[in-house]
This record gives C-alpha cells, sequence and structure tokens, in this order.
C-alpha cells in the first residue's frame, strides 16, 4: 500500500468515527423531540427538518445512504411513558382524590384519597418527572393553595408550596381555573369570569405564586388547557376548543368538539395522549373522551369517578419512565441442614426521579427462624427498618440512583433438594418499569451433606539446622454430618526442609520430593478427631532464619468452612555461623614459628541461641591441636563485641573425653611457655545469642607452636 492510500483510509476511517458522533447526536436529539406530547401535524414538520440533516451527513462526511441508516439503527432511543391523571374534588360526595388513567384502556385506578386543601382543584404535570401540581377553589380560607404530589410516591402526602398570591382576585382562584405544564414552566389562568380571567400566569414550583403574564382573550370560562408542544390548547365549559400562545393575543377558534348521539355535556378537563388526541373530561355525563384533530369528533374512552359535580381536572405528560431494579445473592451455591443463610437484596432507582417500590419476598420453609433488616442509602428510606417470618412485603423510596440494601438471614431445616428464593420489585400500579425484566432476582441454593474439616499443625521443639525436626498434623471433622470418601492430608515441605519419615494411627503416608502425602478411608463422623500425624524433617541452611510450612486436609464431602482446611506454622531456625581463619607468624612458617587461629561466629537464625558452646577442633574429627604443634599459654583470646555473653575457656588433654585440664608450661616436652598435652579448647557461653546485627556476631582465637 502506497503512502498516499495509508493516509487516505486513516483520513476515511476518522470522517466515519466523526459522522457516528454526530449521528448518535443527532438522533437522540430527534427521538427526544418526538416524545414530546405534539400533533401528528407538528411532528411530521420536526421530522421533515430533522431529515434534512442526512445531506449534510452524506455529504460532509462521504457516507454511503446504507451507513447512515445503519448508525441510526444504533443510535439510543429514549424511553419514555405517557401519564394521565384525574383530580375530582368533591368533599361532600367523598371524592377529594386522585386517579391515574390507563393511557390505552382508560381504566381508573385510584393513586390517593382525600388529598388536602379543599374541593374543586385544578391539575397538572410536569414531564421531566411526573410530579404533579394543584390549586385549590375552595369557600374556606384555603382558596388560592397550591400543592404538589409525586405520584411515584404515593405514600407521601401533597405538600403545600403556598398562595397562588395577589396576583389574582384577592389571592382566590376562579371556579373555572386551568393549569398546564410548556417544557419545565407551569402556568395558570383563572378561566372563572372575573377581571383576570385572561390573564396567563406563570406559577411558581416552589412557593406557588403566580406572577401575571400576557392576556390571551376570547376563550370564554371554565373548562382546561394543555399544550402540545409551543401550542396552548383551550377547551372552555361549552366544547369550544380554542389554539393559542403564550406570547399571549387573541385565541383562534379550532371549532366545536362534538359528542356522540348529539349530547352537549360540560367540557372541565383537557390533555393530550402520546398520539396527539386529545383527552376531554366531561360533566354530565362523567366521561373522558378521545377527540382527533382536526375532526374535533370524540369518542368514548372510558368514564371517570369521583361523583358529577362540575369540578375536576385533568393532566397529562410524557414523562421518562422509571426503572427499578433488584438484585439477590446470598454468596454461596450450596448450602446444608442447620446451616445459616444471609442473602444481600439491593433494590435500585435506575431512573431519573424520585420512585416509591413495593418489595416482597416470600422466603421458602427451608428455611426457619427468618429475619430481615433495610438501610437505604443517603436521601432515600426504607418504610420498615426490620421485621420478620418468611413472608416479606414492605417498601422504599428512593432517589435516582438510590439503594435500599435488605439483609435477610435464615436457618437451613433438615430439608433436601433447593432452595430458590425470588426477590421482587414493583412500582406503583399507575407507572410502567422502563426495564421490568430486572424487577425480579432469584438465588438458589443446593442442599448437600456437609462436613467442615480442619487442620491444625505445630512444630515440636526448636529447629536446629543440621538436625531433624518434627511436625505433629492433627486433623478433626467439626461436622455437622460425616466426611464420607477418603481422608487426605498434604503437606508441601519449603526450601530448607527435606522429608524424613511420617507417620500416624490409620495413615498411609509417603512422599514424592517435597509432598507429602497422607490418606485413610472414611467415614469420619461429626465431631471426630484422627490421630496425629508426626512429620520429621531434616533442617538444611536454606531454612535459615525461619521456616513456614503449610498442611491441607481435604474429603470428597462438602466443607462448608474451607478457610480451616488449611494450617500455617512458622517457625525460627537455629543457625549459628562458624568461620575458622588462621595467621602465620612469617612468610614461610617453620618449626618453631607461630600459628594464630581465629573463629568468628555469627547467629543468622531466626530466634536467640541460648547455652553457645564452640569446641576447637570437632570432636568429631580425628584432628588434634597438639598435632605437630603446642598450644601457648595464656594465648586465647575472647573478643564477644556487643553481643553481651561471658565465656569460660575449658582445656581437654584426652582428646575431648574432659576438659579438667589445666596448661602447663614445658608439659610433654614442650618448650617453656607451651604445653604439648593440650588437645582441644572448649568455650562455653553464658547469654543469650541475638540473632539481630550487631549484637549477634564475635570472635575467638589461639596459638599453637610448629614442632
Amino acid at each position: 500500500m502506497s503512502s498516499k492510500q495509508q493516509k487516505k483510509e486513516e483520513e476515511d476511517g476518522e470522517l466515519l468515527k466523526r459522522a457516528a458522533r454526530e449521528v448518535v447526536r443527532w438522533a437522540s436529539d430527534m427521538v427526544r423531540r418526538l416524545l414530546v406530547v405534539r400533533p401528528l401535524a407538528a411532528r411530521a414538520v420536526i421530522l421533515t427538518k430533522r431529515l434534512l440533516v442526512y445531506r449534510s451527513l452524506l455529504t460532509a462526511y462521504r457516507l454511503p445512504f446504507s451507513v447512515v441508516l445503519l448508525l441510526l439503527a444504533l443510535a439510543p432511543a429514549a424511553s419514555a411513558q405517557t401519564n394521565i391523571y384525574h383530580i375530582r374534588g368533591n368533599a361532600s360526595a367523598g371524592s377529594n382524590n386522585i386517579w391515574s388513567i390507563d393511557p390505552t384502556s382508560g381504566v381508573e385506578t385510584l393513586v390517593y384519597a382525600n388529598y388536602p386543601g379543599g374541593n374543586a382543584a385544578t391539575l397538572a404535570q410536569r414531564a421531566s418527572d411526573g410530579m404533579l401540581f394543584y390549586a385549590i377553589n375552595a369557600a374556606s380560607g384555603s382558596n388560592g393553595a397550591v400543592y404538589s404530589f409525586n405520584p411515584a410516591t404515593p405514600s407521601v402526602a401533597p405538600i403545600l408550596l403556598g398562595n397562588i398570591g395577589p396576583s389574582t382576585s384577592g389571592g382566590n382562584v376562579g371556579s373555572g381555573f386551568r393549569m398546564a405544564f410548556s417544557g419545565g414552566t407551569l402556568y395558570y389562568m383563572s378561566g372563572g369570569g372575573g377581571a383576570d380571567n385572561d390573564r396567563l400566569y406563570t406559577v411558581s414550583q416552589t412557593t406557588g405564586q403566580a406572577t401575571p403574564g400576557p392576556n390571551i382573550t376570547g376563550t370564554g370560562n371554565g373548562g382546561d388547557m394543555a399544550f402540545s408542544g409551543a401550542t396552548l390548547y383551550i377547551i372552555n365549559q361549552n366544547r369550544q376548543l380554542y389554539s393559542a400562545t403564550t406570547a399571549g393575543g387573541a385565541a383562534t377558534l379550532v371549532g366545536t368538539v362534538t359528542f356522540p348521539a348529539g349530547a352537549t355535556p360540560n367540557t372541565l378537563g383537557l390533555a393530550l395522549d402520546s398520539a396527539g388526541r386529545l383527552l376531554i373530561q366531561t360533566q354530565n355525563p362523567s366521561n373522558l373522551y378521545r377527540v382527533t384533530l382536526p375532526s374535533l369528533a370524540a369518542s368514548l374512552f372510558g368514564t371517570v369517578g369521583g361523583g358529577t359535580t362540575p369540578t375536576g381536572d385533568l393532566a397529562s405528560a410524557n414523562v421518562p419512565a422509571p426503572d427499578l431494579s433488584v438484585t439477590k445473592t446470598d454468596g454461596v451455591t450450596n448450602t446444608f441442614q442447620g446451616a445459616t443463610l444471609t442473602y444481600t437484596v439491593v433494590v435500585r432507582n435506575n431512573g431519573t426521579y424520585i420512585v416509591a417500590g413495593t418489595v416482597t419476598d416470600t422466603v421458602p420453609a427451608a428455611l426457619t427462624g427468618v429475619t430481615w433488616t433495610c438501610a437505604a442509602s443517603a436521601g432515600s428510606s426504607c418504610a420498615a427498618a426490620s421485621g420478620s417470618g418468611n413472608s416479606i412485603s414492605t417498601s422504599a423510596t428512593l432517589l435516582a440512583n438510590g439503594t435500599a440494601t435488605y439483609t435477610i438471614t435464615g436457618t437451613v431445616s433438615p430439608a433436601s433438594g433447593t432452595i430458590a428464593n425470588t426477590a421482587t420489585v414493583a412500582l406503583p400500579a399507575w407507572l410502567t418499569d422502563a426495564t421490568p425484566a430486572n424487577n425480579t432476582a432469584t438465588d438458589t441454593d443446593t442442599i448437600v451433606a456437609a462436613a467442615d474439616l480442619s487442620i491444625t499443625k505445630a512444630a515440636t521443639g526448636a529447629f536446629v539446622v543440621g538436625n531433624n525436626a518434627t511436625y505433629t498434623l492433627t486433623a478433626r471433622n467439626n461436622g455437622p454430618q460425616s466426611a464420607t470418601g477418603t481422608i487426605t492430608v498434604s503437606d508441601t515441605l519449603p526450601a530448607g526442609l527435606s522429608y524424613v519419615s511420617a507417620t500416624g494411627t490409620g495413615w498411609a503416608c509417603s512422599n514424592a520430593g517435597a509432598v507429602v502425602t497422607c490418606t485413610r478411608a472414611g467415614p469420619v463422623t461429626s465431631g471426630t478427631t484422627l490421630p496425629a500425624i508426626t512429620l520429621t524433617v531434616a533442617v538444611a541452611v536454606a531454612a535459615a532464619p525461619n521456616v513456614s510450612n503449610t498442611a491441607t486436609v481435604s474429603n470428597p464431602t462438602f466443607d462448608p468452612t474451607p478457610a480451616n482446611n488449611t494450617s500455617t506454622t512458622t517457625t525460627p531456625v537455629l543457625y549459628v555461623s562458624l568461620n575458622k581463619s588462621f595467621t602465620l607468624g612469617g612468610a614461610n612458617p617453620t618449626p618453631g614459628t607461630d600459628i594464630n587461629y581465629s573463629v568468628a561466629f555469627s547467629n543468622l537464625g531466626g530466634a536467640p541461641v541460648q547455652n553457645l558452646v564452640i569446641t576447637d577442633p570437632d570432636t568429631a574429627s580425628v584432628l588434634r591441636i597438639n598435632d605437630n604443634a603446642d598450644f601457648r599459654i595464656g594465648s586465647v583470646v575472647n573478643s564477644l563485641g556487643s553481643t553481651g555473653l561471658s565465656v569460660t575457656v575449658a582445656f581437654s588433654n584426652n582428646s575431648g573425653a574432659s576438659y579438667v585440664y589445666t596448661p602447663v608450661s614445658g608439659a610433654g616436652g614442650a618448650p617453656a611457655g607451651y604445653d604439648r598435652n593440650v588437645t582441644h579448647i572448649r568455650w562455653s557461653f553464658t547469654g543469650s545469642l541475638s540473632q539481630t546485627a550487631p549484637n549477634n556476631a564475635g570472635s575467638v582465637a589461639f596459638t599453637v607452636r610448629i614442632r
């Protein structure tokens, strides 16, 4: 490939990446815009404008049309749902209630009963999180009160924000009031025929106070209003539908809604569904109708409850779909009779706003003594902090990304088979979960026979380089059931230790290099401690200063506590290094000249050395000091440095059989000042020779004369 071709491919690759990012951004934005409730005609305009992006993608990035379509197919889609709510205010009829209306069937579900504030109310829904706002029209002093209510947390009562304020007549709201959201702005119109009947207000979503805006004239009295994109639709109590904008001015009459069989009911509430159809609430009869633009022909969609007085309202919004999820685990796959299982159930709000979820968990009867606790993340809450029993039904209120963690504990009863335990989380009935597949979680354990084998390992006595040492290995079955099959104890010897032997009653032991294996046949009943195994090893220099060794016990039976299947012991190794050197009395030693011998010692082991004894020469050797040499009396020098030791020097004239000889000048025919009878010298140290420098080293020395 030429450099020019390679450069072109690199440029094309970069263009493709940029195009992919642009398409994803555009597609996401288009989906978001289309999901806003609009008439079909408005949607078509948006789609037409947005499709012009195709041309720029095709030309700017030199992409084939098929590639653009593929990238669009891969673009993320928004998840949203249409929520429709209905409020009725007639306390005498027991209908101060908020209802949800199924956007498909029109069936009502009670969301909140006996809302506070008063009788008649108007309703609006915020699209970002589904929050409802309503204002009260009542003869009492509560007239004009504005409340917020979250239908995703129905156990939390509506919250009084404040009074709508002096912007309407004395702070009162008219009986024909209207309320609706456009984007994130809450709008209000009196609609009651008073002086401010035509005034469009914005309402604070924190204080409830209204701020006056422009007038929209010609809409009549009563009814309701709803936004479709930037278009404000207003229906009055006489079935007349108008369109307007928030800029104000004269409203445009769209037409009069016609009802089946020529009915002429009062029209109270207005909303739009996700298909751009109008939803109209009527009184006398109390029904809900769908109205298609531009024909304005109404078809019965459902009935609305709450009495027949001319009070009530509708609100709808295309709200991001909530998403609750649940996970569950007890950290094991096998369990056994008598075991304690602890499940961790985590309920999470993956959505963008606060919601409440109902948590249920019917714990199988194979678990007894079931108790549970709940802990929520900051800002979220559990309806109950704890409980007991196999039937768990509770709830949690979760902020966006909030969690509630349930810890469920129970004991496995005498049972067999499996324990399958399922936890479920559910939204309020009127909300639809974006990802229902993650609303349940199941943990399954198999009930098996269990034997908790354990092993202990201990070193017997001190470990000294050059000597043998022993370990004691003891295995036990702690239950609760018998261990069947072969019991195996294994031990891999570390560097510095080599196998000598392994014995134990009932055990068959062998080694393969450093790996020592001992076996015996089962079963071993619960509570049985097996005969100990004595493992003998030879200790070499490589084991110093400390040696760690691990033994393991195993068996085919399920072991519920594997952590105690191994035992490790670390043992200090005693090792004193001796280094003997000599210094000649001249360049060419001849009979009659002296030789000075020095023995340096140091503790290179892992522990202090007690009762150190140095003998020169080694009694196991055939060498003697008086072999062709005479010991010089008074030549012994002890350099103990900072060891803190004291030493006693003794002499032998019988090859080390005893050390009671006192050197004598001229003894054995030696020259004056020398003794020809000395065969060995022994240094016996009192105190503890540290293993830590500089307190771990010293030296001794003596002089002989060559014969």
